[in-house]
Parts: structure tokens; sequence; C-alpha cells
């Protein structure tokens, strides 16, 4: 019961956690269109809205291999996806904070991309409680993963075309 709960309040917890992420993203977009070069108060916030994500993401593993034994929990395609999304997703935020006044356009929207996709899909697998312990194996996932970074980097690239060469 005690072990339910504080799954429970780790869940939501992360859905916090998840909130702050996606502001961080939508701070990103606003950045990409010129609309914002500074860092506000309320920006500081969602920076750690990812480390938030980390922490909270731990203790659901931790409690979940308590709750379900430690071969059971690390056999399901689905934890081992989430765990390829956080590591890409981290590398990508770590890019991000070192490059985002450097980068060029395409390499930011790239990056904004691959950063909405993962937020998007992480958070499908979140609630896809079903899907769970091998109901999709894990190269399924992962196609599903690589399909929604390439939806959200196309759509990134619509709803930011690159500045014409042209003009210039």
């Amino acid at each position: 019961m005690t072990a339910k709960f504080i799954v429970a309040l780790a869940a939501f917890y992360h859905l916090m956690a998840t909130v702050a992420a996606m502001m961080a993203i939508f701070h990103f977009a606003r950045v990409l269109r010129g609309e914002e070069s500074s860092h506000p108060v309320w920006r500081y916030v969602f920076n750690w809205g990812e480390a938030h994500l980390w922490i909270s993401g731990a203790i659901l593993i931790s409690v979940g291999i308590y709750l379900n034994g430690l071969s059971e929990y690390l056999n399901n395609p689905k934890l081992w996806t989430k765990v390829s999304l956080v590591l890409l997703w981290g590398l990508n935020s770590w890019g991000i904070r070192k490059t985002i006044q450097t980068a060029s356009a395409l390499r930011r929207k790239l990056m904004f991309g691959i950063s909405a996709g993962c937020l998007l899909y992480g958070s499908f697998l979140g609630v896809a409680k079903p899907l769970a312990y091998g109901v999709l194996p894990f190269p399924w996932f992962l196609a599903g993963f690589l399909a929604t970074i390439a939806a959200c980097t196309y759509g990134v690239s619509r709803l930011f075309p690159l500045p014409s060469t042209a003009n210039v």
C-alpha cells in the first residue's frame, strides 16, 4: 500500500516535471522564432524540469523494481525505450545548452525536433501502461520513437522555415 502511494506521488511529481520540460521546449521555440533572447526568471524554473524528470523517473523505476522484482521489471521493452529516449534527450539538451547561440538555424531546428519528439513519445509511453511487459518488442517501440522524432523534426521545419538566401 505504501509503495503504491509512493508511485502515485512520484507520478504526480513526474507530471509536474513534464510540464516544466514542455515549457522549456516552448521557450526554445520562442528563441528559434527570435521572440526571446534573454532568460527571464521563470525560465530558470523550467530549466530544472529535465532534471526533475530524471529524479522522478528514478523514483518510479526504483519503486517499480521493489513492487515487481528486478528481473521482471528490467525485462520490459517499453522501459528500455524510455531509457534510450532519456539518454538521447539528455545528450540533445546538453548540445542545445552548449550551442544555442552558435548553432546554425538548421541545427537548432533539428535539436528542437529531437526535443519535441522525445517529450511527445516519452509522454505517450508514460500513459501507455497496457504496452508494458512484452506486448510489443523493443524494435517496434524504437521504430515508433524514430517516427515521432522524424515527424516532429518535419513539423519544426514547416513551422520555422529557413530564411531565404535570395533576399540577402
